[in-house]
């Protein structure tokens, strides 16, 4: 705190009280000047560290060698100007989490195989075809063809190498569309009349036109390339099986094995709020991998509050993470799972954070 007194005196010419109004904030500006000054000589003082102060040392030694700056000191280096590193991968050198930056390291690298196959590239560009349908289009389908599983219009089947079977009636949904000329709305007419005349109208397509889009089992042809998540098979670790089960009972939530075969058998289980199923069916490895993943689930949303945007990429990759640092290898499902699910390698690699402090949380509960 700096305090400057204003002293008036009877005895001060006109000249000289000017010459003392000028000097008075001057000498206040150079007073908290230097005061700052001392100030942050001190702060520095406090948190620099001797290692760091070697460092300075050394500044203007060409021979110093650049080293890596720990996490601990990164509060230190955005006082110089230095951008503060991503967490995902600087670290302190400690084994455990070495050892799940290496994991991760393998996910990357099975996952960016995958995904740099020319049979994973056309499987996503045979499914880009495929639009994603509304709430209402996705009800007329059910009414109208409740088997379907794979619809498209006449000319994306011909693109596919396949053409619709001779008799076969198409599924009746609605498609926007813009209106013809001098069919706008009296509101848009409205619009148009009290806006300025060079302006142009933007109009939304609030119309809708019949279009017909036929399922896969009314059409032949070439096969649709397929992506396989194989399940896992095998034995699997009892002893990370339970742990995980004392540890999902700890957090309070009720796990299920019963059977449910009006569930898809391509989902092997799931989790919703306080509960978790697993599928019964599975192989003991795929139970652990599947107990993992729904773990995974809980932490990332049920505690870290983590968007569901890429939830299924963080659980997998958590599952793997965790299952890899137990010695239970879970990469023959993971690795497809996970380049399904991101599509792109920078999905992957925007989630590390997430993936790491999800497998980091649920290793260090279980030990």
């Amino acid at each position: 705190m700096v305090s400057v007194e204003f002293l008036s005196s009877e005895e001060v010419t006109p000249a000289s009280s000017d010459l003392v109004s000028a000097l008075v904030p001057f000498t206040g500006f150079l007073a908290l000047g230097t005061f700052t000054t001392i100030v942050m000589r001190d702060m520095v003082k406090s948190i620099l560290n001797d290692g760091e102060k070697s460092l300075l040392r050394q500044e203007n030694d060409a021979s110093a060698k650049c080293e890596i700056v720990r996490p601990r000191h990164y509060d230190v280096i955005s006082w110089v100007g230095a951008p503060v590193p991503d967490y995902s991968f600087a670290i302190e050198p400690e084994v455990k989490e070495r050892k799940i930056d290496e994991v991760l390291k393998r996910l990357k690298e099975g996952v960016n195989d995958i995904q740099e196959s020319d049979n994973f590239k056309q499987f996503l560009i045979t499914m880009s075809k495929f639009h994603d349908y509304s709430i209402g289009n996705l009800i007329l389908i059910m009414i109208q063809k409740p088997n379907a599983t794979r619809v498209a219009g006449f000319k994306t089947w011909k693109d596919l190498g396949r053409w619709v079977k001779k008799g076969e009636s198409g599924i009746a949904i609605l498609a926007p569309c813009f209106p013809p000329k001098g069919l706008k709305s009296k509101t848009q007419k409205a619009e148009k009349e009290e806006e300025e005349p060079e302006e142009r109208i933007e109009v939304s397509p609030v119309y809708f036109k019949v279009v017909h889009i036929f399922d896969i089992s009314q059409t032949e042809g070439e096969p649709l390339p397929e992506f396989e998540v194989p399940p896992l098979t095998g034995e699997a670790n009892e002893k990370l099986f339970d742990r995980i089960m004392v540890l999902v009972k700890s957090q309070g939530l009720d796990i299920s094995f019963e059977a449910r075969p009006y569930q898809d058998p391509a989902i092997k289980g799931t989790y919703s709020g306080k509960s978790i199923w697993v599928r019964p069916e599975e192989s003991r490895a795929q139970q652990l991998k599947t107990l993992l993943h729904e773990m995974a689930h809980f932490y990332s949303e049920g505690v870290f509050r983590i968007p569901r945007k890429d939830a299924e990429t963080i659980a997998e990759s958590a599952a793997f993470t965790v299952g890899a640092h137990y010695g239970f290898d879970t990469g023959v499902r993971s690795f497809p799972y996970v380049a399904l699910w991101s599509e792109d390698r920078k999905v992957l690699e925007q989630n590390l954070t997430a993936i790491r402090k999800v497998s980091a949380t649920i290793i260090k509960v279980l030990e």
